[in-house]
């Protein structure tokens, strides 16, 4: 299907940021296209059941579109691929993920008309992110990955990182020779960073060297203990909302036992502890379990199990009324969700950062015998394809 200047109207956007078109019934994901447009595109890459291609020109446009903040935006082979959406106006952004979310519930769940409620802006649209992982070039320079790609794509600016981080990533200079990637957290848009990975992964850090940098953040009104290894969510704007929305889920009354899987440095665990009878959490990371006793020190009623949900779970005893799920972008995966099916928990809240694995899940999980009550996504990722959900089912 080798063709250049084809017109092709676009009817939605996907999973993965492109907008998709179909000729002669064979999908078409255009890279750097928006639904409802008409475009001309180049494929560049053919594949048994689909292909990918390039806009080339823009026919008819969307009228949500815009013109991107950022001069490292684009979706040429060297254009950064840090961001994917920053042709595409905020409110049309919302709009297209709570789609995506959709029709991953249908195409990969099979879940047909599935309850996803329109998504949550980020308060922060624009410098939201905490956390940046840059790559470095063979001749020392900072960057982030091409998208689609193994090439760095050198960056002197970047406008979804938090004020520290870009003033940090203009007073650079070439890095270290034997530098692969840097870590670059700040604990605030007023706050100093902290750097980290100087060639080597966080997990390899010495245990002096990690201990000095150690993030703090506050949540409302509690102070979270981050080390270097530990997950932390980037969009600090948005995780108030996020710890809300869990929360008015599990809906804890007072005498229940609610287990926290994947709990990370306690962020969930920590505001349902003051109205639980026992809250149990789980994490495989040391440094995270390490991190979660010290945020949930106050708390007697709290317990904390380092390992794999699906090996650590069984061993827990008891039956708990309510789970909070929020595994990595992996999913839970059928042994996991099996453990908790066994421990016929009544309500269960799952957190995810990617829909087509909640989509997975979500299958496994109905048909144990949970409904799924309704998914609520939130815009912790703004000019990203990536999308936030908290999906709640009951038995």
């Amino acid at each position: 299907m080798a063709f250049v200047n084809h017109v092709l109207h676009l009817d939605a956007m996907t999973y993965g940021g492109d907008a998709i078109g179909r000729v002669d019934g064979r999908a078409i994901f255009v890279r750097g296209g928006i639904a409802g447009e008409t475009v001309r595109v180049q494929v560049v890459e053919e594949r048994g059941g689909f292909a990918r291609a390039q806009v080339t020109e823009v026919v008819a446009p969307s009228p949500h579109r815009v013109s991107p903040r950022c001069p490292h935006f684009g979706h040429a082979p060297a254009s950064c691929g840090g961001c994917h959406w920053q042709h595409v106006d905020y409110p049309a952004q919302l709009q297209h993920k709570s789609a995506i979310v959709r029709e991953q519930m249908r195409r990969i769940g099979r879940i047909g008309d599935a309850p996803v409620r329109d998504t949550i802006p980020s308060p922060d649209v624009w410098a939201y992110r905490n956390h940046a992982e840059f790559s470095v070039t063979p001749d020392g320079r900072l960057g982030f990955m091409a998208a689609r790609s193994n090439r760095v794509t050198p960056i002197d600016e970047c406008h979804i990182v938090q004020a520290p981080i870009l003033g940090w990533l203009r007073a650079q200079g070439p890095v270290e020779p034997g530098t692969t990637r840097v870590a670059v957290r700040a604990e605030g848009p007023a706050a100093s960073v902290q750097v980290w990975r100087a060639g080597r992964s966080p997990s390899n850090l010495h245990a002096r060297e990690a201990g000095s940098l150690i993030s703090h953040f506050q949540i409302k009104g509690a102070v979270f203990r981050a080390s270097p290894q530990s997950f932390f969510q980037v969009n600090t704007s948005l995780v108030e909302t996020l710890v809300d929305q869990v929360v008015s889920r599990i809906a804890p009354s007072g005498g229940e036992t609610v287990l926290d899987a994947y709990c990370g440095v306690g962020l969930f665990t920590r505001f349902v502890a003051p109205v639980a009878g026992r809250v149990i959490g789980i994490d495989s990371s040391s440094s995270a379990v390490a991190d979660a006793r010290v945020n949930l020190a106050l708390f007697g009623n709290a317990e904390l199990h380092e390992g794999s949900v699906e090996t650590v779970l069984p061993k827990v005893g008891g039956r708990a009324a309510a789970a909070i799920v929020d595994p990595p972008r992996a999913g839970c995966g059928p042994k996991a969700l099996a453990a908790l099916m066994a421990k016929r928990v009544k309500r269960l809240v799952v957190v995810s950062c990617d829909p087509s694995t909640l989509a997975r899940d979500a299958r496994q999980l109905i048909d144990g015998g949970y409904r799924l009550v309704e998914v609520q996504t939130l815009d912790m990722f703004p000019h990203t394809y990536h999308i936030e959900c908290v999906a709640q089912f009951e038995t």
